[in-house]
């Protein structure tokens, strides 16, 4: 098993080696049983227009969706599709966490944008999220984050209720941080 955390973010050299770890691995649940999984859905409004669309999407493109500081995202390829290996990298209590996910599928249409990844043995977490920009029926658009998810560790179920609070963190400085750079993308 690969290094599941360390105290300095990792390097480009240790990120693609546990890509390739990971490369082959199978997914952490079993989407036929989802019983005791958390269910989070939330979403926030980023406006009206294809202009908001367009931002939207390139704040995606550019993974803006994962908040700076303390959560980053790692990929090889600047496009997300289906089967990429990604690491998100969160920085809790002084250490760098590393979780492998796969991604299982990507939208891309005129009402919906974004791709869902699963996660893998070197993941804290077992399960799915999705990350999506969406069109309602009278033009606005959403940026929307949906996810299951349980802890993998019998530490992190000691903990739940810590684990918990950096989820809703996370959540919250995604939304945020969609709604702010697509609205930077509108400007320039």
């Amino acid at each position: 098993m690969f290094k599941q955390f360390q105290f300095t973010f990792p390097t480009t050299a240790q990120l693609d080696a546990l890509i390739d770890n990971q490369r082959n691995s199978k997914l952490t649940y079993d989407k036929s049983n989802l019983r005791g999984y958390d269910r989070d859905k939330n979403q926030i409004y980023l406006g009206t227009g294809d202009a908001v669309w367009a931002a939207a999407k390139r704040a995606m493109e550019q993974w803006a969706m994962f908040p700076d500081g303390w959560a980053k995202i790692y990929y090889q390829n600047l496009i997300f599709k289906e089967g990429d290996i990604v690491v998100m990298c969160a920085h809790i209590f002084g250490i760098w966490w590393l979780n492998a996910a796969r991604i299982l599928y990507v939208l891309d249409d005129e009402q919906n944008f974004g791709f869902a990844y699963g996660t893998l043995p070197n993941h804290v977490e077992k399960g799915e999220e999705l990350f999506k920009i969406s069109k309602d029926e009278n033009g606005g658009i959403y940026y929307s984050l949906t996810a299951f998810s349980q802890p993998r560790y019998w530490a992190l179920r000691w903990t739940f209720p810590l684990s918990r609070i950096f989820q809703k963190k996370f959540i919250q400085d995604s939304l945020g941080k969609m709604k702010k750079k697509t609205d930077e993308q509108i400007r320039i």
